[in-house]
């Protein structure tokens, strides 16, 4: 197995387990949910919610691709 192919599977498992484990601690710990904090920012069914959270996820996508194109 190629060291890239390696560095795929281990950030996949990584953020797997950091799902399983780590959010039922914040559900657990009372710390409002994405959905909760954007309704109090923004208001119920506002288009700038949407345009926040897809401005967000564009630059976790791109910042986890510029990580892994970095190391491996």
């Amino acid at each position: 197995m190629g060291k890239r192919r390696k560095t795929l599977i281990l950030t996949f498992v990584m953020g797997f387990f950091t799902t399983a484990f780590v959010l039922p601690l914040i559900s657990a710990l009372s710390v409002p949910s994405f959905d909760a904090i954007l309704v109090a920012l923004f208001g119920e069914g506002s288009i700038w919610a949407l345009a926040f959270s897809l401005l967000l996820i564009l630059l976790i996508a791109f910042g986890v691709r510029k990580a892994i194109k970095d190391y491996a």
